[in-house]
C-alpha cells in the first residue's frame, strides 16, 4: 500500500535547482511507436466501488481487473525546452521512455510513444538539435519531477484500459486510454501522418463514447494530471 502521507516527503536537491532556474522563466528513424490516446477524470468514491465491484447503476458490459503495480518516474527536461515542445522524458522503474505530445490537451491527450536508451535518445537530439555521441541521457538533461505511483487498473468493456493513480505526495487522478501501433520505416510523411490523425480522431471519440455511457464512473469534472499537480505541490515546499 503506498504510503501518501506528505510530511516527510523531501525533494531532489538536484530537482529543487531545476524549478529555481526556470521560475522564470518526433523522432524520424523510429520504425515502430505506440500511439496513446487518453482522458483523464475525477476519481470518486463512487467511481472507485463502480470500478471495483462493477456493481450499481454503472454495470460494464465486460470487467477485467489488472490488479495494482507501483511505479517509480523520474521526468528530465533543460530549462523547460522538452516540456515546452511536448515531449515528456522519464525513466520508469529504470527504464527510459519519451512521450510526444500530437494533440490535445493535459485533460484529453494524444502521445505517439517510444522506448528504450538509444531511441529516447534520438527524441533528445532532435528536439534541442544537440549530439549525444558519448553522453548518457542524464548528462544530456537534468531531473525536474520524482515520485512514486500505485496504479491500480481494469480493462472495461474488452477494450478500454481504466487507471486509478495515485501518487506519494497524495495526489488521485484516473484515465482511461486506448492505445495503437503506428509503423514507419523512414519517418512520418504525407500518408503516415494523415493515417496517424484520423487513428488518433477515431480513438479519441470512442474513449468520449465510452465515458458519456459511465456517468456515476467518469463525472463531469476538471481532473489535474499527476505532473501538473507535483509541480503545484513542489512549488508550495519551496
Amino acid at each position: 500500500m503506498l504510503n501518501v502521507s506528505t510530511g516527510g516527503r523531501r525533494i531532489s536537491p538536484r530537482i529543487s535547482c531545476y524549478f529555481c532556474k526556470i521560475a522564470s522563466t518526433h523522432s524520424g528513424r523510429v520504425q515502430i511507436r505506440r500511439l496513446e490516446v487518453e482522458r483523464k477524470f475525477l476519481v470518486t468514491p463512487i467511481a472507485v466501488s463502480c470500478l471495483r465491484s462493477n456493481s450499481g447503476g454503472s454495470r460494464f458490459k465486460k470487467h477485467e481487473s489488472l490488479g495494482k503495480q507501483t511505479t517509480q518516474d523520474t521526468y528530465y527536461d533543460r530549462n523547460g525546452l522538452l516540456f515546452s515542445k511536448g515531449v515528456y522524458i522519464r525513466r520508469r522503474n529504470g527504464h527510459w521512455e519519451a512521450k510526444i505530445r500530437t494533440g490535445g490537451d493535459f485533460i484529453n491527450s494524444a502521445f505517439t510513444e517510444v522506448d528504450g536508451n538509444n531511441a529516447v535518445k534520438e527524441v533528445v537530439e532532435q528536439n534541442l538539435t544537440v549530439s549525444a555521441d558519448g553522453l548518457s541521457i542524464e548528462e544530456m538533461l537534468e531531473p525536474c519531477a520524482d515520485f512514486v505511483t500505485e496504479r491500480e487498473s481494469w480493462i472495461m468493456d474488452g477494450r478500454f484500459k481504466v487507471d486509478v493513480d495515485t501518487t506519494d505526495f497524495g495526489h488521485m487522478v484516473g484515465e482511461v486510454e486506448l492505445t495503437g501501433t503506428l509503423w514507419s520505416a523512414n519517418g512520418e510523411h504525407g500518408g503516415e501522418e494523415e493515417e496517424r490523425e484520423k487513428l488518433k480522431q477515431e480513438m479519441d471519440q470512442d474513449i468520449k463514447a465510452f465515458m458519456q455511457s459511465y456517468p456515476q464512473v467518469f463525472p463531469a469534472g476538471r481532473p489535474l494530471g499527476k505532473l501538473s499537480a507535483y509541480f503545484r505541490w513542489i512549488r508550495g515546499r519551496m
